[in-house]
Formats: structure tokens, sequence, C-alpha cells
């Protein structure tokens, strides 16, 4: 009888038995191996998070700062607007003299009522030259805007 064959099975079995417990040793291994790495990241990241807590809690009161500075620049704006609105509303006669003389300028105001308080010192100086006048056909008698201007 033939030996071989069947010694070669025998082999190749035990062969495969071996690779087999070997590949099961070699990844219990790798796997506590694994682990220790992700407990000493871990631990890492926890004392990174701790010298990053001054930086964030700074970071947190600037940025709160920072939004409060915004919310005073919109009040700004709003308070702006308002008294812009006032201001045309209390001077009809103004405005109508801008919509005449500036049609694309009372376009913006009619958008943005709160131009019209830079604006009125402007119209008012255009308003007391006497040339000016005259190229915008308003006649030759002074205008009522400066009495905006003026202290009672």
């Amino acid at each position: 009888m033939d030996y071989l064959p069947i010694g070669s099975v025998i082999i190749s079995v035990l062969c495969l038995i071996l690779t087999v417990f070997l590949w099961k040793r070699a990844d219990r291994k790798t796997l506590l191996t694994l682990k220790g790495l992700g407990k000493q990241l871990q631990d890492g990241i926890a004392d990174i998070n701790l010298q990053l807590e001054p930086i964030i809690t700074a970071n947190s009161r600037a940025m709160g700062a920072i939004s409060s500075l915004s919310d005073d620049t919109k009040m700004g704006k709003a308070i702006e607007r308002r008294i812009g609105q006032d201001l045309i509303g209390q001077n009809e006669d103004v405005v109508e003299v801008i919509r005449m003389a500036f049609p694309r300028v009372s376009e913006y105001i009619d958008d943005h009522p709160e131009a019209i308080t830079k604006l009125m010192p402007r119209l008012n100086q255009l308003l007391s030259d006497p040339e000016a006048r005259k190229r915008l056909n308003l006649g030759t008698s002074k205008s009522d805007v400066s009495r905006i201007w003026q202290e009672d």
C-alpha cells in the first residue's frame, strides 16, 4: 500500500489546523493591541481637550462680544431709519423739493429714509446758493429748509 497520499492529507490537515490556531492567536494579540491604542488615543484627546479649554472659553467670550457689537450696529441702523422717517414726515416740503430736483435721489430716500439726515445739510447748502436755485428752477426766495438747522 502506498501511504504517501494519506500522509500528505494528514500533514496538510495538521498544517491547516496550525495555521488556524496561529491566525486566531495573532487576531487576539492584534485586538488587544488595538484596544490599548484606542485607550491611549482617548486619553490623549481628553488631555488635548483639557489644554484647549481656556482657549475655547476665551473664544466663546469673544464671539459673544462680537455678537453684541452686531446687535448695537443693528439698533443704530434702526434708530437712524426711524429718525429719517420722522424727518421726512415733518418736512414734506423739503422732500417735495428733493423729488422735483433730484428724482433718482428721492427714489433712494423712499427705500432708505435714513439717508435724508445726510442729504439735508447738502440740500440746505445747495438751496442757499442763488445760482443753484436758478438752475433748479426753485425761484428766488430763500427756501424754508434752513429752518431745520437753525437753533431756536
